[in-house]
């Protein structure tokens, strides 16, 4: 996961139960029993739920309100971009060499021919963003998920994707950029616009999620676990799937 997963993930899992029509269930659902620790991740939860009510949101109205949509377009495009090395890199990592070989591709085809990564012109040829990370390496290694947590400002995740989600950083070139230089505010900054230009994106998925849903707490654990197994089991598995509505033409916007 990147460092921008808090907003992410809600947009991810909250599309996906706005598509497959699931709903919350109440104090305790089937995932449950994945979640030890859930007066603590309960109270970060709500926590988290302030931070984008009275920051995060209001952000994100404003930049909504500021930025063309043209611009919005080729930001999104540049920080999917800056995600390609570490996609990449878990790829290999997994032995998956079709989509390693298709996701240099594209960093190569858009950094040379789309303005750093600003157009897509690899997407024409063939060669869509194909996302992973680490936390998917390891699962696909047969490392057990753990125990579900909401961590302040990352959001939700599970033991084992909260150490994905530390070398993930280490894979993302914002992590080395301006590094003990009068730069070393660049990667910090590239960040916050990430989660600003992804709170906009899926603006009416998320607010369906946090302030529409009876438990929101339930309900995101709920879709995070469910779309977190289907990406490790894979598109062969048994494992129900939920739709991919990560992709820019999914979104709010």
């Amino acid at each position: 996961m990147t460092m921008s997963s808090f907003v992410k993930w809600l947009g991810l899992t909250g599309a996906a139960l706005l598509v497959a029509g699931c709903a919350s269930t109440g104090p305790r659902d089937g995932f449950a029993a994945a979640d030890d620790y859930e007066p603590t991740s309960r109270f970060f939860h709500e926590n988290n739920v302030r931070l984008d009510r009275f920051i995060l949101r209001p952000a994100a109205q404003g930049y909504d309100l500021v930025a063309p949509d043209l611009v919005k377009h080729l930001v999104g495009n540049g920080l999917s971009h800056l995600e390609l090395p570490g996609d990449f890199a878990n790829f290999a990592l997994q032995g998956d060499v079709d989509n390693s070989l298709d996701t240099l591709g594209r960093f190569v085809l858009n950094t040379l021919m789309g303005a750093g990564g600003l157009l897509d012109p690899a997407n024409e040829f063939g060669l869509p963003h194909k996302q992973t990370d680490f936390g998917i390496t390891l699962g696909k290694y047969g490392v057990g998920e753990g125990t579900y947590l909401v961590v302040p400002l990352l959001g939700p995740t599970t033991a084992r994707d909260l150490l994905g989600f530390a070398v993930d950083n280490a894979f993302s070139p914002t992590f080395y950029i301006g590094q003990f230089t009068a730069l070393d505010a660049v990667g910090p900054s590239v960040t916050a616009g990430d989660i600003i230009h992804g709170r906009d994106a899926r603006f009416k998925i998320i607010d369906d999620l946090l302030y529409e849903s009876e438990d929101s707490y339930v309900t995101l654990r709920s879709a995070f676990l469910q779309r977190r197994r289907a990406q490790i089991a894979g598109p062969d598995s048994t494992v129900d799937s939920l739709p991919d509505l990560f992709d820019d033409e999914n979104t709010d916007n």
